[in-house]
């Protein structure tokens, strides 16, 4: 059975990114790259998954406000604005909560009969224990002040 709380890793990216240093997020020891990417095969084959890492340094701080809206991944063309892909972050009772996933581009439901509405409300919400997830983004941070 899968635990309910899952583990978030935040590990600078060693690939080029037209974004500069960008952090990759893992959850549960999985890229949450991937996750997306196989999440949004089952609306498309060819453009799942076409985004490339955004976190970036000046929004990490963003990751530890509550009812915060992020953009973890932005268009892999390099331009953010192009195509991207949001959640938003809640705080309670001693959790964080990934939730409320969005593509823009797809959330119109009149363009479903056409392919372009994709369902994020089936992409699972992630929740994090607040002690352990706000170690791991001030470790971040504090990578960030040492390069």
């Amino acid at each position: 059975m899968t635990s309910p709380v899952h583990r978030l890793e935040l590990k600078a990216s060693t690939e080029e990114s037209p974004y500069g240093l960008v952090y990759d997020i893992y959850i549960d020891g999985e890229n949450l790259l991937d996750r997306v990417t196989a999440f949004e095969a089952q609306f498309t084959k060819t453009i799942a998954g076409a985004y490339a890492p955004y976190l970036r340094q000046p929004s990490l701080p963003d990751l530890l406000v509550s009812e915060n809206r992020i953009m973890p991944y932005a268009c892999d063309c390099g331009e953010p604005g192009c195509w991207f892909l949001t959640c938003t972050i809640s705080t309670d009772y001693g959790f964080v909560r990934w939730h409320g996933w969005k593509n823009p581009y797809r959330s119109d439901k009149k363009k479903a009969k056409d392919g372009l509405y994709w369902r994020y409300r089936d992409f699972p919400d992630l929740v994090f224990e607040e002690t352990a997830y706000r170690a791991t983004v001030e470790s971040a941070l504090a990578d960030i002040t040492q390069r």
